[in-house]
């Protein structure tokens, strides 16, 4: 009988072994007693959850037993954490983030995503459109990642960071940055002063986070104000504003400043007089420039050059209280990867590639539909479509939990 595509008897087969020997690193999170856990297993969708562990021995011996294919725990505290969630009683949730970089509209998605109408097989490559050609939104979705996406990932948590210690003045230590093990990152806040936070408190700032709803007059731009000090050394968004607008002009090209469809005067003078604006913007009050750019198509610059600053994050997770999150040092069922936890100072040296692959070994052959290229460590792996290869396990294993091949007896 044919194996299934990605062998998930074999996947399941090497995560047993793995934690065999790896369980007693994995830490429980802070208030054990407190915190639900869930788990998902290789066989089916049901999701096992409502599970308290009493110490952080047991929860090691459940996952040497049951080697999930994915393992959370909420970033909620309960009094119960074993009942359904209407009698669980919140005590409070740490304040977390998820950064996917399935998220972003990336050049290297066109090369290995794919999708389909499940309505008319329409195809197309990178994110599939909001409507198909036929009028239906009904997508079949070919989801990979490279390189390039784990680095924008890893760009935009830097930003987090940056923006939860400098603006919200959060101590590094009560900051917890994980790999997700597959596209992107985990932030968890655990200081006392954002567990108790609600909904409404968490969408706030995650509109700060994203630079949602700036206003240029609050942000310095006012014309009264033009005899002032120059604001691109302030805090928050303010000196954020200016910093990223400065170092939009700077780079920008005269292609992407006429694809902006500013007035006429502005782009002239963006493109004529951009050392003077800059030079205003570092030693002057911002407002002194509104003469040379005038406010709508300051609004369309922004626009663009605050995702420099922004970070773009999920705000579902961040606003949900109730959230489960990966457990750090578990394995991700979706790539065979470790959670990993990524001291603070460390990330922007991070290599998911190479220090998340914790499963190695030998040559294996598989039998591949469609894979895109892959870097595992310091070599490269495909692309490969419709034929037979023998790579070694630590490629073969990302292959078959994305379930672009399968294992050849």
């Amino acid at each position: 009988m044919e194996e299934n595509w990605g062998s998930p008897s074999y996947i399941e087969e090497q995560f047993k072994y793995w934690y065999a020997r790896n369980s007693h690193t994995i830490s429980a999170p802070e208030q054990l007693r407190n915190r639900e856990f869930a788990f998902l297993t290789f066989h089916g969708r049901t999701m096992y959850r409502h599970i308290m562990f009493p110490s952080e021995e047991e929860l090691q011996r459940y996952l040497r037993n049951s080697a999930p294919a994915h393992s959370y725990h909420s970033s909620a505290y309960y009094a119960d954490p074993t009942v359904d969630m209407a009698r669980k009683g919140w005590l409070g949730a740490d304040l977390v983030f998820d950064i996917d970089a399935d998220h972003f509209d990336l050049p290297c998605q066109k090369i290995h995503d794919k999708w389909r109408c499940r309505n008319c097989d329409a195809e197309g490559r990178g994110h599939p459109p909001e409507i198909c050609k036929c009028g239906k939104a009904q997508f079949d979705t070919e989801t990979w990642l490279c390189e390039d996406c784990l680095q924008a990932a890893k760009h935009e948590a830097q930003k987090l960071l940056d923006i939860l210690i400098q603006d919200f003045g959060i101590d590094p230590d009560n900051l917890l940055t994980n790999f997700s093990g597959h596209r992107g990152y985990h932030v968890h806040a655990t200081s006392k002063s954002v567990k108790e936070l609600g909904q409404n408190s968490r969408r706030e700032i995650v509109d700060y986070i994203m630079a949602t709803g700036l206003e240029l007059e609050f942000q310095g731009f006012n014309p009264q104000r033009k005899g002032a000090r120059p604001t691109i050394t302030e805090g928050g968004w303010r000196g954020r504003t200016l910093r990223a607008l400065y170092d939009y002009l700077s780079k920008a090209s005269e292609e992407e400043i006429k694809s902006l469809n500013l007035s006429n005067g502005a782009t002239e003078n963006i493109l004529v007089k951009k050392k003077k604006i800059l030079k205003t913007l570092m030693e002057r009050h911002p407002s002194n420039i509104i003469p040379l750019i005038d406010n709508k198509s300051l609004d369309k610059i922004l626009k663009v050059a605050l995702e420099l600053q922004a970070s773009e994050i999920d705000t579902v997770v961040t606003t949900d209280i109730h959230r489960l999150i990966r457990l750090t040092n578990t394995l991700h069922g979706k790539t065979g990867w470790q959670v990993q936890s990524i001291p603070y100072g460390l990330l922007p040296d991070y290599d998911p590639l190479t220090r998340a692959v914790v499963l190695t070994g030998d040559f294996i052959k598989l039998e591949f539909k469609r894979v895109p290229q892959i870097r595992i460590f310091d070599e490269r792996y495909g692309p490969y479509e419709n034929e037979v290869a023998e790579v070694p396990l630590e490629a073969a294993m990302f292959f078959l939990a994305k379930k672009g091949a399968r294992i050849l007896e």
